[in-house]
């Protein structure tokens, strides 16, 4: 055999030789091929992009150059662009004018007499503006016009009062261009002095000037205190020149340079402003426009944190610098003191922001009025929406109430519907034109309201027509929800579905400044979106009423943004005004997130910058080199912090910027129109050519599929996991920690942190990147396909992927396909859908062509929803929604973002805020100590610093992280996928779980549940007496196996299952069901061998065709029927001789009535387990369902829930507000006849109630309820993409009792991390506690730096994470170990584990696990201070002691562990052999033992081992002394 695979060797390489090119040129022409696609798109939108690019950018110039103009030449006194001119006019003090009218009055008439003068085109005055507002021919000199209006307002008693009033109000203001021109050009000198100086070698100005100069300028309260003296624009130019001054002359151009850096962002966005009011003069600015000034007083503006952290750091630096002083007699420390604390980081990052962005709105002709306004978008954390806001620019009809003969609901509907077209779209032949819609009496100018309907002369009824919903409204609540804002809209009969998706509906009689005003009261940042509607109304006096309240709303607001259109009032008085609609107002929303993230890492910056100038400076770190541009090394963290901030705020409002704003298709009722309205609606939506920029991103992003870059995008992916899992609240104070170390010369411990948190963030990013690995594999494998028809004439179809169908695309669709998008039925052939996964109704759903206005989503008879399945059928229809625009993928992008329930890492971020103070102030006492004995203030600091950065507990996230992987990874192995591992720490305090019914406690099919004979008896399906009325209804069921080709429907399936065998009887002839039918049909021989006619169907179908038949009957059935059952009726007929080939083909009639078989969803066998096993747990299941109250509760009985189960109906839950619902359901078990949107209500409710809720489910219905849950779980194998893409835990097989697996690792693991914080938090209180006892006795720390380390490396790191990863042990719980029950000791498997496990019982661990500890530590520091031998030797020996002390603690907690077992002797051994190591232990300042030595550390560690044993009883035994001692102190006292 080798001898014959050696011949053929040569054959073998000579076909892989000719083979290669092939395969080279395969591999290289596909990208290729790919790139040349790129870019002859790119191309060709390129070409497109720069003809009309180009002429944007000449206009945009030629605005700019006005702008500089205008703001070169001041003195004007008005304002000037092109042929349009801006003039101040007010009444002169002699005029003797009362108000604003008496002014308006004199103003037009100078406005009519200038509109004669020849070079006048346009004259009138903007009272918004309080201005005149002229527009000139092109050559007409600007200053004759204007000193001709100055000469027409003298004779009216007006005068123009200066420029003053001109730059403080006018949206094209150029003031604050000149103001930040002047401020850089200060800037750039005082660089230029510095430089020079510096070069020179002249002396500097005393650093007290500059510090002083920099207190002012950093504290907010300064700032405001000047601006109200002597104006903004002075004040800021007054301390911009003496910021320059001052470091200019001091030598400190790095200041300099970087506050230039921010103060040129500030100018371009001064520009970029009135350029875009240039751009937009005509739009706002015209004839009859109405202008409103909203001259009302605005609420303050409110502090953001970094403004109230800088004041604390000013006053904090003045301390400083005063203590200082006292020590050190020396002004230039105490100034430097001052600028080492120098907040100015915190100022720069959101400012950065605001700039950029500010630009970026300008582009979008977004009119910014008030920049600092604009920053209030940091702490915004309420979005109040207006509808006048959310309308679209298109009518519609909300509600129809026909009174005449011959028109019905939907015919007038339709009618309406074809009546509100806009006039050049395309009308359907059978549309009804000759409909007339006219305003109510009192209403003739009103364009929606209650409208009187007339075709022909004659009144048919009455239509309620509104607006259609903006497309963006949508994307604007996406954009708020993924902010974090509560979301409150003004009701709205237009709003339709978008009501149920916000947080708070307010009724439209209350007031909109009532409903912000209380929003303001309860402590909210309230920006309010409203467009003010100008109604016919060319002055503001002749506002109507409710303009006025929605006016007085927006200006309520922190944040005034007022929707500007052809519609609307223009309102200078608010903050920010859209032009385009709501893409502004998306863009704003979209940049909170942004904004708040800059805030917060500005803060941080500013404190670590802060940190370390302070801690160079307290050590006296060598000083400024006298270098050109070198920067000083004192200060030097101030100015990279100062400079980061920058960076990150730039960068944050470009990648905000940078977005594509959404276009998403209008919200129109598909289901509402004829199939040829759904056409010619879709064919008049008007397909946006996309920008070459758009193109580029979508080509780059296919070719970055590619499998030749799948490393590149791995490692982008993980580097991006990596970052986000460092944004932890330790991860700052670790960084400053090993920056201060390296900063004192201890590099190697500045290493061994950065390893620390490096590897940390590695875990949890690898965990994160294998969940969604395998989500997307598992996405991958369910990817569907749609038949798309080529040809509309014809009937030839391709098959395309799903994700590629556009809207006004026809699909066919045939039995058991998927529904690949939203679409409007075209044809259908008794079509039949399953649309359980959307709508919770597990039977089949009949289709029809006919539309459906008004109706839900469930009862939309002519629509198909993605995702959802053909049971029976074919059909064709036009796709109008793909993605997000489906039902579907709003229940997954709408969901309710809520705050994440408080867990492991709320409660670790709790823990170390209380631990970091306790670490700081020993590393503080440490330093005292050592300055009090003696030692030199860098040592003392260092060895402070030593004892704060070590005793900083780095592993409190990795301990999470590795908790969460370690349980992650066991549940792969029962078929659980973990998508958000820190999730697994709700499981465990969970103690109520929602199930919706279908699909996930049944299996989402038919079976029968009962029968009722025609007497009226009821029998259960397997009941004898059931026999006889099953037999006979199977017979009329079609055979799969017989008749090829015919689909069984779903209820011919549950009935064959349930009928006995019939050997008896011999089938002729079946007709299966068909949906206009109504009913089965077969003719057979019975044993008697006569023929027989057996019907099946609907009763209200069959029970007319029947003789004898009482009204008990059909009594009989509707009380089926209401009980949420499929009902089928029965009945047969014997057949004459020779009536058997015709008997099919005739009308029904004769026939006798059988019985009735009703059905209903069938339970899973696995269901009765899960929930007992639940019960056993200790958590309480909640099933939601559709069905009737007595179905639900008769499934729910069967299903182990108990037989006194409260049932709560969703028409109750609609009665009440959220409180109310909190109350209902707290003891609830079921919910019946509950709407899919009710679902989240059900779930937001058990939260208001105290519960700590998991949501199991698998439909599109589900998503917003699984994404509101503490615990959402997804049913991957039958479930849709919305329920997995939504969930936290996706369970990847069929069998749900893994559930109970699910919670005991949730319960398991809170108890392992439980005891790992207390080895991370106890070991570190008692290494404190020692080294400060060790520090008062002999004036210096008794470890180093490294050695502290080195204990937190092994006793932190591994035997930590060894304990985080293993259950408890099944002997021990940490408060049945002393004695203690409750809540928090329960057993794992009995009931929920609670946020108290991390309380009171963790801080005892904590708190004997610190005292043990010291107590070992010093136990072997005394022994080796005792005994004879070097301080090295003893502090080696305390080293031993810590490190035994609590090896020993965690080996008594965890001893049936063979993982920590191993971990603590592998700790031990490497303790050893550092120490014994002559050159290892010198570096960690250690020298080796001897026997009397290693004696003494096993005296130490026995101790330790004892304590466990002691401890608790001294504490009980202190405990019962205090509380004799209590009542005898009461009586002293």
């Amino acid at each position: 055999m080798v001898l014959r695979l050696l011949t053929r060797l040569p054959l073998i390489g000579l076909g892989l030789a000719m083979a290669a090119p092939a395969q080279v040129t395969r591999r290289v022409v596909a990208p290729a091929e790919a790139a040349a696609r790129i870019a002859a798109d790119i191309a060709d939108a390129g070409v497109h992009a720069t003809t009309s690019g180009a002429a944007a950018v000449s206009s945009t110039a030629v605005r700019l150059a006005r702008v500089a103009r205008h703001a070169l030449t001041p003195g004007t006194g008005y304002w000037c662009a092109g042929s349009r001119l801006h003039l101040v006019l007010r009444p002169s003090p002699e005029a003797g004018m009362r108000g604003v009218h008496d002014l308006e009055a004199a103003a037009r008439k100078v406005a009519v007499a200038l509109a004669e003068h020849p070079d006048v085109l346009v004259a009138y005055w903007d009272g918004g503006l309080a201005r005149l507002v002229v527009q000139m021919t092109e050559d007409a000199p600007a200053d004759r016009i204007a000193e001709k209006v100055y000469q027409l307002a003298d004779r009216e008693g007006l005068a123009h009062p200066g420029e003053r009033v001109l730059e403080r109000v006018h949206p094209g203001d150029v003031g604050s261009v000149r103001t930040g021109a002047l401020a850089l050009a200060c800037d750039l000198a005082g660089i230029t002095t510095a430089v020079t100086a510096r070069t020179v070698g002249l002396k500097s100005s005393p650093q007290m000037v500059t510090a002083v100069v920099t207190l002012l300028r950093e504290d907010s309260r300064v700032r405001r205190a000047l601006r109200r003296r002597l104006g903004t624009a002075p004040a800021d130019l007054a301390l911009a020149a003496a910021n320059a001054a001052a470091h200019g002359f001091g030598q400190s151009p790095t200041a300099l340079v970087l506050d230039a850096a921010l103060r040129a962002a500030q100018l371009v966005e001064s520009f970029a402003r009135a350029a875009a009011f240039d751009a937009a003069h005509d739009k706002v600015c015209a004839p009859g426009r109405l202008s409103l000034a909203g001259l009302v007083e605005r609420p303050a503006i409110r502090p953001y944190p970094g403004e109230e952290y800088a004041d604390q750091a000013v006053t904090g630096s003045v301390v400083g610098a005063a203590a200082t002083l006292l020590f050190t007699r020396d002004v230039r420390e105490a100034a430097e003191a001052v600028l080492a604390g120098s907040p100015k980081a915190a100022r720069y990052g959101p400012a950065a922001f605001s700039a950029v962005l500010g630009s970026a709105l300008a582009r979008e002709d977004v009119l910014v009025r008030d920049t600092e306004r604009l920053r209030q978008l940091e702490i915004v954390d309420t979005v109040v929406l207006h509808p006048e806001a959310l309308h679209g620019d298109r009518r519609t009809v909300l509600e129809v109430n026909p009174s005449a003969p011959g028109w019905d609901h939907d015919r007038l509907w339709r009618a309406a519907t074809v009546a509100l077209r806009p006039p050049d779209e395309w009308a359907p032949p059978s549309a009804e034109l000759g409909l007339r819609l006219r305003p109510v009496p009192g209403q003739e100018a009103a364009r929606t309201g209650l409208m009187i309907a007339s075709a022909r002369g004659k009144e048919v009824g009455t239509v309620l027509v509104g607006w259609e919903v903006d497309p963006l409204a949508e994307a604007g609540l996406d954009a708020a929800r993924r902010a974090g804002l509560r979301v409150v809209v003004v009701d709205d009969a237009s709003l339709g579905d978008f009501a149920a998706l916000v947080d708070e509906l307010v009724s439209a009689d209350r007031p909109l400044a009532d409903v912000v005003r209380g929003l303001q009261e309860d402590g909210r940042v309230v920006l309010t979106v409203a467009r003010v509607p100008a109604e016919g109304a060319t002055m503001e006096r002749d506002l109507t009423e409710e303009s006025r309240e929605v006016l007085a709303g927006l200006l309520q607001s922190d944040l005034a943004v007022s929707v500007t259109d052809e519609r609307s009032a223009v309102v200078w008085g608010a903050d920010v005004l859209p032009l385009r609609g709501l893409e502004g107002v998306w863009r704003l929303l979209a940049a909170v997130p942004a904004a708040r993230t800059v805030g917060r890492h500005s803060k941080i910056l500013a404190e670590a910058g802060a940190a370390l100038s302070g801690l160079l400076v307290l050590t006296r770190g060598r000083r400024t080199q006298r270098a050109p541009f070198s920067l000083g090394f004192r200060l030097s963290p101030v100015n990279v912090a100062a400079a980061s901030a920058l960076v990150s705020g730039w960068r944050a409002a470009v990648r905000v910027s940078a977005r594509s704003t959404p276009h998403p298709r209008p919200r129109v009722p598909w289901h509402a129109l004829q199939p040829e309205e759904a056409l010619a609606r879709l064919a008049s939506m008007p397909r946006p050519r996309p920008s070459a920029l758009h193109l580029l991103r979508t080509r780059l992003g296919a070719v970055a599929q590619l499998p030749v870059f799948t490393p590149a995008r791995l490692t982008v992916r993980l580097v991006t996991a990596v970052r986000a899992e460092l944004d932890d609240p330790l991860t700052p104070v670790l960084v400053v920690g090993a920056a201060a170390s390296a900063l004192l010369g201890s590099t190697v411990d500045a290493l061994l942190v950065a390893c620390a948190m490096g590897m940390n963030a590695l875990v949890g990013g690898v965990q994160r990147l294998r969940a969604e690995r395998a989500l997307s594999a598992l996405a991958a494998g369910q990817r569907r396909t749609a038949r798309r028809v080529a040809d509309k004439g014809g009937g030839a179809t391709t098959t395309v992927e799903a994700g590629r169908l556009a809207p006004g695309e026809v699909i066919e669709l045939q039995t058991g396909d998927v529904v690949p998008a939203d679409a409007r039925l075209l044809e259908a052939d008794d079509l039949e859908v399953d649309e359980s996964s959307l709508t919770g109704e597990s039977l089949p759903t009949r289709k029809e062509l006919t539309a459906t206005p008004q109706a839900a989503v469930a009862e939309r008879k002519s629509m198909l929803f993605e995702g959802t399945t053909v049971v029976a059928g074919r059909a064709r229809a036009v796709v109008v929604g793909t993605g997000d625009q489906t039902e579907a993928g709003r229940a997954e992008h709408l969901a309710s973002h809520v705050a994440p329930a408080a867990g492991v890492q709320a409660r670790l971020h709790e823990l170390t805020s209380r631990v970091l103070p306790l670490t700081l102030a020993g590393g503080a006492v440490v330093t005292g100590l050592s300055l009090i004995r003696g030692r030199p203030v860098r040592e003392a600091v260092r060895g402070g610093l030593a004892v704060a950065v070590a005793a900083v507990p780095e592993g409190l996230p990795l301990v999470a992280t590795v908790a969460q992987m370690s349980a992650a990874r066991r549940l792969s192995r029962h078929g659980v996928l973990v998508r958000t591992p820190r999730a697994l720490e709700a499981l465990g305090r969970v103690d109520t779980v929602c199930f919706d019914k279908t699909g996930t406690l049944t299996e989402n099919r038919l079976h029968v549940v009962r029968t009722v004979t025609v007497d009226g008896a009821t029998h259960p399906a397997d009941a004898p007496e059931a026999a006889p009325v099953l037999r006979i209804a199977a017979r009329a069921c079609p055979r799969g196996a017989e008749d090829t080709g015919v689909h069984a429907h779903a209820t011919d399936e549950a009935v064959l299952v349930a009928a006995p065998p019939d050997p008896q009887w011999s089938p002729l002839e079946v007709q299966p069901f068909e949906a206009s039918r109504g009913y089965a049909s077969a003719v057979g021989t019975d044993a008697d061998g006569t023929d027989v006619l057996v019907v099946k169907g609907a009763p209200e179908v069959v029970l007319p065709c029947c003789v004898d038949v009482g009204a008990d009957a059909a009594a009989r059935a509707q009380s089926l029927a209401a009980e949420g059952l499929r009902v089928l009726a029965v009945a047969q007929r014997r057949l004459v001789p020779g009536e058997e080939s015709e008997a099919l083909g005739k009308p029904l009639e004769s026939l006798e009535v059988v019985g009735f078989v009703a059905l209903a969803d069938a339970p899973r066998a696995s269901s009765a387990p899960l929930v007992a096993g639940l019960g056993r747990a200790g958590v309480r299941p909640v099933m939601l369902t559709g069905d009737h109250p007595q179905t639900a509760r008769a499934v729910a009985i069967a299903l182990g829930w108990p037989k006194d189960v409260t049932v709560v109906t969703g028409g109750e839950l609609a009665d009440l507000d959220r409180a109310g619902r909190a109350r209902l359901l707290r003891d609830c078990g079921v919910v019946a006849r509950v709407a899919p949107e009710q679902k989240l209500q059900v779930v937001e409710a058990l939260q208001e109630a105290g519960r700590v809720v998991a949501m199991v489910g698998d439909g599109a219905n589900d998503a917003a309820a699984i994404r509101a849950a503490d615990a959402g779980i997804g049913i991957a194998v039958r479930g849709s993409a919305a329920a997995r893409n939504a969930a936290d835990l996706v369970i990847t097989t069929d069998e749900l009792s893994v559930l109970i697996d699910i919670i005991a690792e949730g319960r398991a693991m809170w108890s392992s991390v439980a005891d790992a914080i207390s080895i991370l938090i106890g070991g570190n209180a008692g290494e404190v506690g020692f080294t400060v006892l060790g520090t008062l006795v002999s004036g210096t720390s008794p470890l180093s730096t490294r050695q502290l380390l080195l204990v937190n490396l092994l006793t932190d790191m591994f035997p930590a994470m060894a304990v985080a990863v293993t259950p408890q042990d099944p002997q021990r719980s940490p408060d049945t170990a002393n004695g203690e029950t409750g809540e928090e000791s329960a057993p794992a498997g009995t009931a929920p584990v609670g946020m108290a496990v991390l309380r009171e019982p963790l801080t005892r661990q904590i708190r004997q696990r610190g005292v043990i500890t010291g107590l070992g530590a010093g136990t072997a520091w005394l022994i080796g201070t005792l005994t004879p031998g070097s301080a090295r030797r003893t502090s080696t020996m305390a080293l031993c002691g810590v490190v035994g002390a609590q090896l020993t603690q965690t080996v008594i907690g965890r001893r049936h562990s063979p993982l920590v077992l191993l971990t603590v002797l592998g700790s031990a051994a490497a303790l050893v052999g550092l120490v014994q190591t002559p050159v290892v232990s010198h570096f960690f300042d250690c020298t080796p033992l001897g026997p009397v030595a290693w004696a003494g550390v096993t005296t130490a560690i026995g101790v330790a081992a004892l304590g466990p044993l002691v401890l608790p009883t001294a504490e009980r035994a202190l405990s019962q002394i205090e509380s004799r001692l209590r009542p005898m102190v009461r009586v002293v006292r």
